[in-house]
């Protein structure tokens, strides 16, 4: 195969100022746009920011599938004084290994009961809230309910008695996080108010953080009655020689959950809603199933599993609003795809949000249609990893996918079951980088509930 020297791309000052634009649109926007104008080989940026971005699952397969030539570190180096060096997110190998395995039993089973029946309970005081006739942001309501739970699941009691002032912080760092793409690369380059107020709300988060690991060494408290908040469990673990995680490790790996923890869930959960109640018929199906199945208590994990439409349309729509959009790498070797030669040392991405739409994959990729994943229906295709990863892939899959999978469903199923809501928004714009979200909120007017008919 004769291979090309150029990869596609933006060449003139024109072709690059309409990338920028779409960019600074939403991040699902810029890679739409190279996609349908270069091809699933494309490269833009320049220095260190310039990234080759591969579309389609040989490409996913290739770069996700080979952790020895495409490596974490280097990749994000955007996320490092917010993560930490000793992030999972920021290291490869032997110290994210050390972390990931110091870490999993607070993303075990029962921890992750234990965190969804903290979000249902929360969850539950902000539907009651919606009382007929109020305007209210659905997304944004049910986000903070979401990262209040979280809070208490990840840091436990005392740190989460603070929850207002750690929100604060925590509302700072995404303040810059959520710019646009390009904004947000020049923010963090250059002295200015959205930078500094970043790295002030790292601070503030990480003083608490360091406080309750200090408290906590001096009390042997584990901070919660059967010790399995992620701070609990990161002090209690030992490393395979022995060693106990530093306060670095735990800070790195409590910071990174509650950043990377509540958005990606809330993510998950809006845009089902918006589904929901904007696709005809989808909630009026859920809202059968849920009475069927549950009557007018909340789901149990064990009952989020048995809500097969509910699940059908957390799928389809997590395929079209992915909460990770891309995932980046860097490459340690040149490697050949596709004809193009890309160097060593370059940061190759591929991208979820242009996979989960590709026709060749889905068929009518833009609608949304929950019955494609009923396997009765004729024709049913279960994707492939490569085809449909929201949550990452393999040993880098998300450590808090599973409590994702079980908490969104069951979130769902209460709103539907307390709630009415007519929507007062009827094409969201995606936004975020983190996590992709609805750009302006999901405003909403209160309906009265029906009686449950189970």
């Amino acid at each position: 195969m004769t291979r090309r020297s150029h990869i596609p791309g933006p060449r003139t000052p024109a072709a690059y100022a309409r990338a920028l634009r779409e960019f600074q649109r939403s991040l699902p926007h810029g890679l739409t746009h190279l996609a349908r104008t270069y091809g699933d080989v494309c490269a833009f940026g320049f220095g260190p920011a310039r990234t080759v971005f591969l579309f389609g699952p040989t490409a996913n397969a290739r770069i996700l599938g080979d952790p020895d030539t495409f490596v974490f570190t280097g990749a994000y180096d955007m996320l490092l004084p917010i993560a930490g060096d000793t992030a999972l997110v920021t290291t490869d190998g032997a110290p994210h290994d050390r972390v990931r395995r110091a870490a999993r039993p607070a993303f075990g089973r029962a921890a992750v009961e234990r965190a969804t029946r903290l979000i249902v309970d929360e969850v539950d005081a902000t539907v009651r809230a919606w009382t007929p006739g109020r305007r209210v942001d659905v997304y944004q309501e049910l986000r903070e309910a979401v990262r209040a739970a979280m809070i208490r699941a990840f840091c436990g009691p005392e740190l989460a008695s603070r929850g207002r002032e750690l929100t604060f912080h925590l509302d700072r760092i995404h303040e810059l996080m959520d710019y646009p793409l390009p904004r947000q690369l020049v923010a963090w380059r250059l002295p200015g108010r959205a930078r500094r107020r970043a790295l002030d709300g790292v601070a503030g988060v990480e003083a608490l953080v360091y406080a309750e690991i200090a408290r906590r060494r001096r009390e042997a408290d584990p901070g919660t009655p059967d010790g399995d908040d992620l701070i609990g469990v990161m002090l209690r673990a030992r490393a395979d020689d022995g060693s106990a995680m530093t306060d670095q490790e735990i800070r790195d790996m409590v910071v990174s959950a509650l950043i990377a923890g509540y958005d990606p869930v809330s993510s998950g959960v809006g845009w089902a809603v918006y589904h929901l109640v904007s696709d005809p018929g989808v909630w009026e199906a859920a809202r059968e199933e849920t009475a069927r199945v549950l009557g007018d208590a909340p789901a149990t994990p064990g009952d989020a599993r048995r809500l097969h439409h509910l699940n059908r349309v957390v799928h389809e729509s997590m395929r079209l609003h992915p909460p990770v959009t891309m995932s980046p790498r860097r490459a340690l070797r040149s490697f050949t795809h596709d004809g193009h030669t890309v160097p060593a040392g370059s940061l190759v991405a591929v991208s979820q949000y242009i996979t989960h739409r590709q026709p060749e994959l889905w068929p009518d990729p833009d609608a949304f249609r929950p019955e494609r994943w009923d396997r009765d229906q004729p024709g049913h295709r279960a994707p492939t990893p490569f085809e449909y990863f929201p949550y990452g892939y393999g040993t880098r899959r998300c450590i808090g996918s599973g409590l994702a999978a079980l908490v969104v469903p069951t979130v769902l199923s209460r709103v539907v079951q307390r709630a009415s809501l007519e929507l007062l928004v009827t094409d969201p714009q995606p936004a975020g980088i983190p996590a992709l979200f609805p750009k302006d909120g999901l405003p909403a007017r209160v309906g009265r509930t029906p009686a449950v008919r189970p």
